[in-house]
């Protein structure tokens, strides 16, 4: 069961992942993200979970793929 203090470290990484300018910072990020996926994942209760942390996993690629991508074309 999350509590609220996971919450807000969710909340906090998110910001960090969209908002951080240093690319090494926001890879930190994503893989602290990857590993709460991971930890939710092991106490899945249903497939409906396993579900929404595919999905969580999914949006974390693209948003991993957009960002460094845009940090590609602001370097050149």
């Amino acid at each position: 069961m999350p509590t609220m203090q996971d919450n807000l470290r969710s909340h906090d990484l998110c910001r960090q992942l969209v908002a951080e300018p240093d690319p090494r910072q926001r890879a930190e990020a994503i893989a602290e993200f990857r590993a709460l996926i991971e930890e939710e994942r092991s106490s899945l209760q249903s497939p409906e979970e396993a579900s929404y942390l595919r999905v969580a996993e999914m949006v974390l690629d693209f948003l991993e793929e957009a960002l460094d991508s845009r940090d590609r074309e602001l370097i050149h």
